[in-house]
């Protein structure tokens, strides 16, 4: 697994938009805020556009990417934004996957939501770490919120090649209205095992992202995950963030993963908190992951600080890490191996 390098004061920053734009009420917040840490900001060109749910084309959008992270004069990757329609980008990487294989300056492509499908080929078909961590408008609160902070703080190499992530006390349980303002975390953090167990602890390469896209590639040429889980023998801890699916639609997405073989050398599962509250008539979020994962006779464990519900864990696609819970509550240990 090749890893970036950590940032140092002076160091570029691009702002990408390979999916939708930036919300523009945050962006300007977020750029000055980076740069008081000494960070040099770097837009491309068609972060403050929307249109149709994208920034631009998707050929412009893959080559804006692709400029970015050949370029070596960028040190760090950060998205924009979610939205809907990464997908469409991927050809256009693909027949240029020798750009990104012979780039000789690794750096981490950031976000989560959509950006997350980006994340996973990245990661699953050039053993180039990734981060799941907040796009760029979560970070133009006038005061940091600890989780961005902690992002940060990683990214500059506070941590070393270790990071360690305790589960936080408190979540927000309703959008917020404006984070230039900060968030409103105001429901108690309970992390809960889908088999009850008090507690667990399961190791192996972390690897995952937002359910609904990430089972857009399944079967497709995009598709290497299964031969990059076989070629790390520890096994895997899989992570899902599910934004929009109903309980129904989580089912389905789960038992597509399950039987295409993404989960076979699966060590454990954390699913994020749901962004999501669709239930069908009886059929819960829960009896859904039960029905899906029967059988595989792993831990699972949901209601975890990923995704679209904050805070959220920053997670480093590809590295070593260890998941330890108990009663409520939970340690991620990742290690840059």
């Amino acid at each position: 697994m090749k890893y970036a390098k950590f940032l140092n004061e002076g160091d570029s920053i691009a702002i990408i938009a390979p999916s939708d734009g930036a919300n523009l009420k945050y962006l300007d917040n977020a750029i000055l805020n980076l740069k008081e840490m000494g960070f040099k900001i770097c837009e491309t060109k068609d972060i403050r556009n929307s249109k149709y749910l994208v920034s631009t084309d998707a050929k412009t959008r893959a080559s804006e990417f692709l400029k970015v992270f050949c370029n070596n004069d960028i040190s760090h990757i950060i998205a924009a934004g979610g939205g809907e329609f990464l997908i469409d980008i991927l050809p256009y990487i693909y027949e240029n996957k020798e750009k990104i294989q012979k780039n000789q300056k690794i750096k981490y492509v950031q976000g989560f939501s959509d950006i997350s499908l980006l994340n996973f080929y990245i990661t699953t078909n050039f053993d180039i770490a990734t981060i799941n961590a907040n796009n760029i408008g979560d970070f133009a609160t006038k005061k940091m919120e600890s989780s961005n902070m902690l992002t940060i703080e990683f990214l500059k190499g506070k941590y070393g090649n270790t990071l360690v992530q305790n589960s936080y006390e408190k979540y927000q349980s309703r959008y917020t209205e404006n984070k230039n303002e900060g968030y409103k975390f105001d429901k108690n953090v309970v992390y809960k095992s889908l088999d009850n167990k008090s507690r667990c602890e399961f190791s192996g390469r972390i690897i995952g992202g937002c359910v609904d896209v990430l089972t857009q590639i399944i079967g497709t040429k995009y598709d290497n995950t299964t031969k990059f889980c076989k070629s790390y023998g520890e096994g895997q801890i899989w992570y899902f963030d599910n934004a929009e699916l109903s309980s129904v639609e989580l089912y389905r997405r789960l038992k597509q993963i399950r039987e295409v073989g993404w989960l076979k050398y699966a060590n454990g599962i954390l699913f994020g908190r749901r962004a999501s509250e669709t239930i069908i008539e009886d059929f819960t979020y829960e009896i859904a992951m039960k029905k899906a994962l029967d059988g595989l006779n792993i831990p699972v464990i949901y209601d975890v600080d990923i995704g679209h519900v904050m805070p959220q864990f920053t997670i480093i696609n590809g590295s070593y890490a260890t998941f330890s819970y108990s009663n409520g509550a939970g340690t991620l240990v990742q290690k840059l191996i």
